[in-house]
């Protein structure tokens, strides 16, 4: 059986609002046909991506009848259709019609696949709360689900979407928020076929209401499609161990949320920056991967939408529509299927990470023991959340079988957890024998090993006799399995008469407990070295005076400490008590980050309102007195003994895998997540899935998750978590590089020998790796916003799911961040010529006020996202001339600076005068490309589509090819790239850096040829000969 084979798909829709008649869908007619053309599904496309089922099964699954017929409808949209009955459709019952989005996926293998939309409709506005906050119409805590299908020639109704077949959704508004996709191989489960209702790992409800009702038929959609919509009571999805892939979106519809009904029913709730046009997207591979899955958006305004904070009002729509690129995969199932099986292979891509293991994969059922069979892989934060530690089972147990009663994950085994087998019958066993004779079944006696543990099940419920079994009783040696004897490691108590006795494998799991063992290592290597920079910080606890305000992190002194760490734990008025989502913290607060002045530090928790402080005792405490949750200590603790990190092992390490730095994050991400309530970090495999799945929200009570200290709290432990999941010590600081297509700084190779280890210490999480490099994927890697991933289309209506290949996509180039309608260009524009003091341009932003103490602090208006060390420029204040220049900044907050003198920073800036007013900063003349020169300037060709560099650093600006050279020469130069977009007048790009030819001479002002994308092409249009 090749490995291109796949079984089930299933497709589970993130929440889009799509329920319309078909005369609403005429707008879309013009738009599809235009596309027609360019979707063809090619033979040897489909031929690449086919699949096989590894057991026959039979090809159309019907849907269920309900009292013995089938619940179609034929008119959902009129007032009390059976489908109107149990979901908003069309019309929500206040009258309002529902904005038409459409869902069209594309089937580009060989085999009907079967998706199903998904939302429980779990966003309200309030805890307790029966009112939806986005949608107040249908009942919330609900499981509402949408089985793509059709009508066959026979007029039945089947499961599913036939190979080379494309179909057309619209999308009802109970799955506008936070629904989702999943994209199914084999239709064999999606309804139980037995008696007892098992295997169920859909979770099918049978009580649960459904209709059937027609799909459209545009294009070259399906004339016979149809979905079956589905209401359960209770909001069930299907696990994680359904053979399927997942993806997931978002929708929001400025005017129908702000409509005066919705306001009144969700009470104003709505935040108002979700009161926008958009479609927001993803392929999640960050749960798990089985599937290539190419998503796109078709319709994003080129033009944005514009309007105040407020968006309730004055709110104007952007324009200009086109295509976005896919995220996710259009590989074919056999490239992605031969990637995985090397991956959770043993010693192919993971070397020794694992001993002799590879990644973990779901053990889903292969009756036929196809050895190339297809396998599911969870991602890094479900290897503990589906622990075999936590005893998490497979979703395929169907009760009769032992032999399906398995771990859901292979790291637990792919064997039975256990085994059930009766007395022998007979003369029963009595004490104190430590032999136990048990019935001739050969299967389940060759499944005993020594170390199993045993447990005795007397007859009865409740028990009639005793329990002749102690407990901690163990298989030793001898196992007679010809005469059916098991040795015991402790005497029986009791007669064996009538019992029957359970064999457990011993607990493992070989996957968490290495994960464990690195990120408990980390931390332990920065308990051992944090004095190594600060030698003079305390080693017992300290008390310093402080002040802290009410809903904020930053603590601050009368006078600096240059004795604190990072790390350090913090106590006192506002901490000792402080309560997180669920709880009271269990760890202390720790210091996140010290100002340069050392007069102040953030903290990893806000104070609540009312509990701010001035001058109080504060005590401060090294990081050892305020221990890790869950550190392994002693034999049977998952991941003991730690790894003790020998430093001098890791010189000649490049500067982001400084051990010092690298740990410290470590550190700061663990005790950060060490602070979590109990009910919400009761065992490490919770603390680790919180970890490495970014939960940071667990740490804050719901009321402190709305203010600006615990957001920004929040994206520093997210950054961290970010920063350490590529490998690197700040992937603000070190951004990614890629040298002849290889990643030279984020995304270490675990195969890879480092830090004295037979494996790569720097790599915390080998998915990360293998979604971003081994398989080149665009979709999620890791648990966090993933800005390679997270899709926001501004003004969208349809999307496109294609199932591997780009079958169904107008758009055939990836969406990239920098580059989201694909590359642009080339195109001839004006370029500035280098930046001088002179020459260039800059962005200029307002100054609040400046101070008359020195050094001279400057306060902004707005937040500035500033870094101690940066250089600004300074004009326009009146009063005091000291304050108008060149300077470097230090003693940096949220939204003050310090001025010191440029370029050395060390000096502080005295005042000369008393401040007036006025005043801007900006940073120095950058050099810059005009996209535009026509009136009214026409910012659709490039302005608009190509981005700056984030002001969080979270991700680089659109890159840039000046002439075919996309960066100047030398081993380690950085890539032209827009640095921000600048004056609307003339479509202005401010560039990063000077632009040069290819011996790294100087543009000089003139028109040149440039290409501007996010990718980086094997080798740009006209490139030069080197």
């Amino acid at each position: 059986m090749p490995v291109n084979t796949l079984r089930r798909f299933v497709v589970h829709f993130p929440k889009k609002d799509v329920e319309a008649r078909r005369s609403d869908l005429g707008s879309l007619c013009e738009t599809m046909r235009t596309h027609i053309a360019s979707i063809v599904l090619a033979c040897a496309v489909l031929t690449a991506t086919s699949f096989l089922a590894p057991v026959a099964r039979a090809t159309d699954y019907l849907m269920p009848k309900t009292n013995g017929v089938w619940p179609f409808d034929p008119n959902p949209d009129a007032p009390g259709s059976l489908t109107r009955q149990f979901m908003t459709y069309y019309k929500d019952s206040d009258g309002n019609k529902i904005p038409v989005k459409t869902l069209r996926i594309t089937n580009n293998t060989t085999q009907t696949v079967y998706p199903i939309m998904r939302d429980p409709n779990d966003a309200v506005i309030a805890k307790g709360s029966s009112i939806g906050l986005y949608d107040p119409y249908d009942a919330v805590l609900n499981e509402f689900r949408g089985y793509i299908g059709y009508q066959g020639a026979d007029g039945k109704f089947y499961f599913g979407l036939k190979a080379g077949q494309s179909i057309l959704v619209s999308v009802p508004l109970v799955f506008w928020n936070g629904g989702r996709i999943g994209i199914g191989t084999d239709g064999a489960y999606l309804v139980p076929m037995t008696k007892n209702g098992l295997p169920n790992p859909l979770h099918w409800d049978a009580n649960s209401q459904r209709s059937i009702t027609s799909t459209e038929s545009i294009g070259d959609t399906i004339k016979n499609g149809v979905v079956m919509w589905y209401r359960s009571a209770t909001p069930e999805g299907p696990s994680d161990d359904t053979e399927d892939q997942l993806a997931e979106f978002t929708i929001r519809d400025h005017d129908y949320l702000v409509n005066p009904k919705i306001s009144e029913k969700t009470e104003g709730k709505i935040p108002f920056n979700q009161l926008v046009t958009l479609i927001n997207y993803d392929v999640s591979n960050v749960d798990n991967i089985y599937l290539p899955l190419g998503f796109a958006a078709n319709d994003v305004w080129v033009l944005p939408q514009i309007g105040p904070t407020d968006k309730r009002t004055d709110w104007t729509a952007g324009s200009d529509p086109d295509a976005y690129g896919w995220t996710g995969a259009t590989n074919t199932i056999d490239f992605l299927q031969t990637k995985i099986q090397a991956f959770t292979d043993g010693n192919q891509l993971l070397g020794q990470y694992f001993g002799t293991n590879g990644w973990p994969y779901y053990n889903i059922p292969n009756p036929s023991n196809v050895s190339d069979a297809p396998r599911k892989i969870p991602g890094g934060a479900n290897i503990f959340a589906e622990s075999p530690l936590k005893g998490v089972l497979s979703s395929y147990n169907d009760g009769i079988n032992w032999q399906t009663n398995k771990y859901m994950l292979s790291s637990g085994g792919t064997v039975p957890v256990s085994a059930t087998i009766g007395w022998a019958g007979g003369k029963p066993d009595l004490p104190p024998s430590t032999t136990l004779h048990v019935l001739l079944e050969t299967d389940k006696l060759a499944f005993i090993h020594k170390g199993y543990l045993v447990t005795g099940n007397p007859p009865g419920n409740p028990p009639t006799q005793a329990n002749p079994i102690q407990p901690g009783t163990t298989v030793i040696e001898p196992i007679d399995r010809t005469n059916g004897t098991v040795t015991l490691s402790k005497p029986l108590v009791a007669s064996t008469e009538a019992c029957s006795f359970t064999f457990t494998r011993p607990l493992d799991d070989y996957a968490s407990d290495a994960m464990i063992k690195l990120w408990y290592s980390w931390a332990q290597y920065y308990l051992t070295h944090w004095k190594d920079n600060t030698p003079s910080a305390p080693t017992d606890p300290t008390t310093i005076l402080a002040s802290i305000d009410q809903e904020t992190a930053t603590l601050k002194f009368n006078e600096a400490h240059p004795e604190l760490v990072e790390g350090m734990a913090v106590t006192g008025p506002g901490l000792d008590d402080a309560q997180t989502e669920v709880g009271k913290h269990q760890g202390d607060a720790v210091i996140l980050e010290i100002a340069s002045d050392k007069k102040s530090v953030i903290l990893s928790q806000v104070v609540a309102k009312g509990e701010g402080s001035t001058n109080q005792p504060f005590g401060f405490l090294p990081p050892e007195k305020n221990p890790l949750l869950w550190t392994p200590t002693a034999n049977g603790d998952p991941g003991y003994p730690v790894i003790v990190f020998d430093k001098s092992k890791f010189s000649g390490e490049p500067a982001w895998h400084d051990p010092y730095e690298f740990s410290q994050q470590v550190y700061l991400i663990m005790a950060s997540m060490n602070q979590i309530g109990e009910p919400n970090n009761n065992n490490v495999s919770k603390y680790m899935q919180d970890i490495v799945g970014a939960n940071m929200g667990y740490i804050f009570t719901d009321a402190l998750k709305k203010t600006y200290d615990a957001d920004e709290v929040t994206s520093m432990i997210r950054d961290k978590i970010k920063s350490v999941l590529r490998g690197v010590t700040d992937f603000t600081k070190f951004p990614d590089v890629i040298e002849n297509g290889q990643h030279t700084v984020w995304y270490p190779n675990p195969a890879e020998e480092h830090g004295g280890q037979v494996f790569n210490v720097f790599n915390l999480d080998p998915f990360v790796r293998f979604v971003h490099v081994v398989l080149g994927f665009t979709g999620y890697g890791f648990s966090v916003d993933d800005d390679t991933a997270d899709v926001g289309a501004g003004g969208a209506s349809q999307l496109q799911l294609s199932v591997t290949g780009t079958g169904g996509l107008i758009q055939t180039a990836p969406w990239t961040i920098q580059a989201p309608y694909g590359p642009v260009g080339p195109v001839e524009l004006t370029y500035s010529g280098p930046a001088s003091t002179t020459n260039g341009d800059t962005l200029y932003n307002a100054i609040a006020s400046v101070s008359n103490t020195t050094p001279i602090t400057v306060t902004t208006v707005a937040p500035h996202r500033l870094s101690n060390g940066d250089t600004v420029r300074i004009d326009q204040v009146m009063g005091d001339n000291a304050a108008n220049g060149t300077f470097t900044i230090g003693d940096v907050t949220r939204n003050t600076f310090a001025l010191y003198v440029y370029p050395a920073g060390k000096s502080p800036v005295a005042p000369t005068g008393d401040y007036t007013g006025g005043g801007r900063w900006s940073y120095p003349l950058h050099a810059y490309i005009d996209t535009t020169d026509a009136t009214p300037p026409d910012l659709t060709k490039v302005f608009y589509r190509v981005t700056g560099d984030d002001a969080l650093g979270t991700f680089l600006g659109t890159f840039v090819s000046v002439n075919g050279l996309d960066k100047p020469p030398g081993k380690n130069a950085v890539m032209f790239r827009v640095w921000q977009l600048g004056q609307q007048s003339t479509g202005r790009l401010l560039l990063w850096a000077d632009l040069t030819d290819q011996y790294g001479t100087p543009l000089a002002k003139g028109t040149y040829k440039f290409t501007f994308f996010g990718v980086v092409p094997t080798k740009m249009p006209n490139a030069p000969e080197q």
